[in-house]
């Protein structure tokens, strides 16, 4: 949507310089009468002191247009700094905690004051279980997410759920440790 807007905004400014150099050529152009040389000889210091220099036209400004900004700063910086964060699973589950809970009710404020932008929810597992397994109960957890924040006044448009299953592990390891911080659903914001 923001990349239709900017292609309409450049063809209208697009349209705009060339109707504006159009028309500057059809208007007559005021004759000038050379003046007779002066019977004096002028110094070139007394010569730049008469004629100051004038710039021959203005720019036409360009607006500076970011795609990537956010108020507070580029998507990746947004990203990094972790405006959206991140909400854990128990095992072998898609319910939201209360902990979860809170921490939608946050994220949630944050994607409607920034309606505008896309956000990825990535559903992840830990490594137990198969492949297959995993990768939809990752869907389970990021359409838990998604419909949570939908119910919360976010624009379903502006979300997009999908499942890693165990393929992306936030910490690496084979105890309770890992394997609760690989069972999330994480946020990422895009361009």
């Amino acid at each position: 949507m923001r990349t239709r807007r900017a292609r309409s905004f450049a063809c209208v400014i697009v349209a705009a310089v060339a109707l504006g150099a159009a028309g500057c050529q059809n208007k007559a152009k005021p004759k000038t009468v050379p003046q007779a040389p002066s019977i004096e000889a002028e110094t070139p210091k007394e010569r730049a002191q008469e004629e100051p220099a004038q710039p021959l036209a203005e720019p036409f400004p360009q607006p500076a247009v970011d795609k990537t900004t956010v108020g507070e700063g580029t998507i990746d910086e947004l990203n990094r700094q972790g405006v959206l964060r991140t909400v854990y699973f128990g095992y072998n589950s898609n319910e939201l905690d209360d902990e979860a809970k809170a921490t939608l009710q946050a994220n949630a404020a944050w994607l409607k004051a920034h309606g505008t932008y896309t956000v990825e929810i990535g559903g992840h597992c830990d490594e137990r279980g198969s492949i297959g397994y995993n990768v939809a109960l990752g869907d389970r957890r990021a359409a838990a997410v998604k419909s949570y924040l939908t119910g919360s006044g976010v624009r379903a448009g502006q979300l997009v759920a999908v499942s890693y299953g165990e393929e992306k592990p936030a910490v690496p390891g084979h105890d309770e440790t890992a394997w609760a911080k690989n069972r999330r659903a994480e946020f990422t914001i895009k361009p």
